[in-house]
């Protein structure tokens, strides 16, 4: 989902002050570290993708909001 579509809806929960810290792109290797990527995912996400596209494979956003 776009980062500025999460932030409309989180808005709509009603948070206020949100803000993004951190916006940057995951490659297949940082993604080979979490437990959502199973390694036979990863092999073959190696195998399939682009090496130029392994270094864009997830994105990842920090945001900070509050609830009044």
């Amino acid at each position: 989902m776009p980062e500025r579509v999460f932030g409309r809806k989180i808005e709509r929960a009603g948070f206020t002050d949100i803000r993004v810290h951190d916006s940057r792109w995951l490659t297949l290797d940082d993604c080979a570290r979490y437990p959502l990527f199973p390694a036979p995912l990863i092999e073959r996400m190696r195998r399939l993708l682009s090496p130029a596209r392994q270094l864009e494979v997830a994105r990842s956003v920090v945001f900070t909001a509050r609830r009044p």
